[in-house]
């Protein structure tokens, strides 16, 4: 092989090579996006069951304040 193919092909080698590392960091950053989504999603549900929790206490106690009320 001539010399300026050898060149050529390493130059594309190289390319290559830095493409496979850019596409490993954004899969990287893809799954750590998803995770960090996946989080969040799970610590909304999780706010979600406290809320619906302390507004079911809250009607409990208005209700027994009406009964202490009524006395």
């Amino acid at each position: 092989m001539p010399e300026d193919e050898d060149t050529e092909l390493d130059a594309l080698r190289e390319q290559v090579e830095l493409h496979e590392r850019r596409i490993t960091e954004l899969e990287i950053d893809a799954a750590f996006r998803r995770q960090t989504s996946d989080d969040l999603d799970e610590v909304l549900r999780d706010q979600g069951r406290r809320l619906a929790m302390l507004e079911q206490r809250v009607a409990e106690l208005v209700g027994q304040l009406g009964l202490v009320e009524d006395d």
